[in-house]
């Protein structure tokens, strides 16, 4: 058997290399073309589990599901000019829902930069409400027209929850 030599094969490689086609993995699934806005947020539930919490966000027509780590971090990118709806559910919890508006993102002396946004949601157990429900989305997330700023608003206004009525056969 004869040696390899590794001068050669080396050689050969340093050579033959730039013109082998270069393969990239895809970009994650759970991320966006453009990434204008990073939202990181950590979820908190009664039952102290955020085994079974879906998060759902939509955005330019496309839903997608972060992954919400066993402390209840997720992590989401948002493209800029867009709104984005999160809504965040587990079982036998009120659903809460935000509305993400990305819109006069780089006004003012964030020309262009990458924003990052940090956010905590509650998730409260429906039996603590007294057959309560949120009227609509909890809370917004903005920025100012003309200077870029973060504008945040919260409405916590409950109203009666829909229930099933009882079919009698």
């Amino acid at each position: 058997m004869r040696p390899i030599r590794t001068d050669l094969l080396l050689a050969a490689i340093c050579t033959l290399g730039p013109l082998m086609p270069a393969f990239a993995d895809p970009p994650p699934a759970d991320r966006y073309e453009e990434q204008a806005v990073i939202l990181t947020g950590w979820l908190a539930v009664e039952d102290l589990s955020v085994r079974d919490v879906l998060v759902e966000v939509e955005v330019n027509g496309s839903v997608r599901s972060p992954r919400v780590s066993e402390s209840g971090r997720f992590t989401v990118s948002l493209p800029a000019d867009a709104e984005a709806h999160l809504r965040f559910s587990k079982p036998g919890h009120l659903t809460k829902e935000i509305i993400v508006d990305t819109h006069h993102l780089w006004d003012g002396e964030f020309k262009q930069k990458q924003r990052h946004v940090k956010f905590a949601v509650i998730l409260t157990l429906e039996r603590h409400m007294g057959g309560l429900t949120y009227a609509g989305p909890v809370g917004s997330i903005g920025f100012d027209d003309g200077g870029g700023c973060i504008a945040v608003a919260h409405d916590r206004r409950m109203v009666p929850a829909k229930r099933g009525r009882v079919m009698v056969f």
